[in-house]
């Protein structure tokens, strides 16, 4: 059985949802894409009691909890140190991601034993591209358990797929009519439908506001039920702007139709929203740094989520380069988090660790 084991994920990048409202039509479907910064780095470690240390360190307890308590860990002494994530609600995925990271350590610490392998117990599994040695990557099943174990994917489950070997990421979304509720533990997860690893050479700037988030928790729940339903035809233009222009630009490797592709499907995306969103501090300041990414020749930008996270693609680092210097060199350092990410195609990796 390990001792300690470090377990690091990319973010995640929401470019919208294609349906929600509609009891006879799936809800919640939509695109993201992972990029390897900012991520979570987590280390766990055996310990006589469970304590968290770091940003986020009272969510990685509960998480750690609620594994603890479905598998009947008792006691389950861990302690976890969370060296570097993004911060919450802006944007970035990282709920989810260390929610299953905190879900991955709990199960590879505890869970290693003859009696789990009997029964079937999904553990880590090596899978293409080659992870580093001593690393072991995560499939589809190992994120989908894990993410029912800590309640993520209760609606998006980019994050989720992203988990497990990244990439460009659709999801036809669920029923959400019937007997289950949203938050029903014993939901369907929105099935994945296509994913894309995106040109090794491609960048992403990724550009966050400072002291600003986007909606979460019950606000967030609340602006769902007050939102009308998504047009018909809204849901099937940004379909139709996924199936044929933003997979085949991925699957082709034309940067110029992708990050068109990117603008178009982010801009529609976000019309069902604006009645919320356009409430929100950074809705106004999300709008003018768009039209400028846009004025500095980079047309590929989308907000991600309910923001304030802005993702801009560039086709090279050279470009994202430049892209960063004038950012910087009109102000936007001071207020802003500005970072040149890869776009992710491992997904999650565990180690253990000495």
């Amino acid at each position: 059985m390990p001792d300690a084991v470090e377990i690091r994920t990319p973010a995640r990048l929401h470019l919208g949802m294609m349906s929600f409202g509609n009891a006879h039509e799936r809800s919640f479907g939509g695109v993201g894409v992972m990029v390897d910064r900012p991520g979570v780095h987590v280390r766990m470690r055996r310990a006589d009691r469970l304590e968290a240390r770091g940003l986020h360190g009272e969510r990685a307890i509960r998480f750690a909890q609620a594994c603890a308590q479905a598998w009947g860990l008792v006691p389950a002494g861990c302690a976890i140190e969370i060296l570097t994530a993004p911060r919450s609600h802006v944007g970035l995925g990282s709920g989810t991601q260390l929610g299953l990271a905190i879900a991955a350590g709990m199960r590879h610490l505890f869970r290693r034993d003859a009696a789990d392998e009997a029964r079937g117990v999904p553990h880590p599994i090596q899978e293409s591209p080659r992870p580093a040695e001593h690393e072991s990557l995560f499939d589809m099943g190992d994120a989908l358990e894990l993410a029912r174990l800590v309640g993520r994917g209760r609606r998006s489950c980019v994050g989720v797929y992203g988990f497990s070997r990244g990439g460009l990421i659709v999801e036809a979304g669920r029923f959400v009519g019937g007997p289950q509720a949203d938050d029903d533990a014993r939901r369907e997860f929105s099935p994945m439908v296509a994913r894309v690893r995106l040109p090794s050479a491609w960048r992403c700037v990724v550009i966050v506001g400072r002291d600003v988030v986007g909606l979460h928790g019950e606000a967030e729940k609340a602006a769902f039920a007050r939102l009308p339903p998504v047009p018909a035809e809204v849901s099937a233009e940004l379909a139709r702007i996924v199936a044929l222009e933003l997979l085949p630009a991925a699957v082709e490797a034309k940067f110029a139709e992708f990050a068109a592709a990117v603008r178009r499907y982010g801009t529609l995306a976000g019309k069902p929203f604006e009645p919320e969103a356009a409430a929100l501090p950074h809705a106004g300041a999300t709008e003018r740094l768009l039209e400028l990414l846009a004025e500095l020749g980079y047309p590929g930008a989308a907000q991600s989520s309910w923001g304030p996270a802005v993702m801009a693609c560039c086709e090279t680092l050279e470009s994202a380069g430049q892209l960063v210097e004038a950012l910087e060199g009109l102000g936007l350092a001071a207020h802003h988090d500005i970072v040149i990410a890869r776009f992710d195609s491992q997904g999650a990796s565990l180690r253990e660790v000495g």
